[in-house]
């Protein structure tokens, strides 16, 4: 009887050897299939997820992949400049839009993008020709009417530049960026109660914009509204706007 015991316990252990190793040489055999044959889309999903929490090197590494699987996958080559971008790796960044734009001329965000960073060399008539091109190709787009109407602003172009905040503000009125850039020219104009108006809509909309908080304070100190600016100072304070305190010490004491 004991022998018996023995030899079903035996038999018992092998069959759950046998049982854990197709379990194991399964998941490897499943982990070699994905590694060899994962799209170029699925990496590129992969680093849209990394580059959505902040983790660029990681996107980066993905987006290698992809290119590699699909040398022509005009988005993977987009993606990969946004992530070098955010790495301010800007030689790189405009390599990738530029061969983004070679593969596919018709998308607008390669043109979007690259803008941005001729944005941060200065190269502010590049960077219009890329914001003018991308809204030939999608014209309802409010992001590139704001970033255009910024370069506009830095080419001191005002008209143009108002022309471009207000269409991105048609096109959607919780834009606050345009919001805040149309109210610092109307500022610099010396149109102080639309400035205001433009301050106050965008705070509103976005109660944690402290440079909104900062720029309400400001037109708000020159039209004699002091109480109120010191209130918007404090918001922008609390909000870590580093000029904040400096406003709050000469003015609200």
């Amino acid at each position: 009887m004991q022998v018996q015991n023995t030899s079903n316990n035996f038999l018992k252990c092998v069959f759950l050897y046998k049982k854990a190793l197709f379990f194991l040489l399964s998941i490897t055999y499943c982990l070699l299939f994905t590694a060899c044959t994962g799209s170029s889309d699925a990496f590129l999903e992969k680093a849209k997820e990394q580059l959505q929490k902040g983790n660029a090197k990681e996107a980066l590494a993905y987006l290698n992949q992809a290119i590699d699987k699909d040398p022509q996958n005009a988005k993977a080559f987009n993606m990969r400049g946004a992530a070098n971008f955010e790495l301010k790796d800007y030689t790189n960044a405009m390599l990738d839009y530029e061969q983004s734009i070679k593969l596919n001329p018709k998308d607008y965000k390669p043109y979007f993008n690259r803008a941005s960073v001729r944005m941060e060399k200065s190269d502010w008539e590049g960077a219009l020709m890329d914001c003018t091109k991308a809204a030939e190709i999608q014209p309802d787009t409010t992001e590139i009417y704001t970033k255009r109407g910024i370069v506009h602003a830095a080419l001191l172009k005002i008209p143009e530049a108002i022309k471009d905040f207000d269409k991105a503000l048609t096109l959607n009125p919780k834009e606050t960026n345009a919001l805040y850039n149309r109210g610092n020219i109307l500022f610099q104009s010396g149109e102080n109660e639309r400035a205001m108006q433009d301050f106050s809509e965008a705070v509103r909309i976005d109660p944690q914009f402290a440079k909104a908080h900062y720029a309400l304070g400001i037109v708000q100190q020159k039209v004699g509204k002091n109480d109120m600016a010191c209130l918007s100072f404090k918001s922008a304070n609390r909000l870590g706007y580093s000029d904040a305190k400096t406003a709050l010490d000469s003015f609200c004491k």
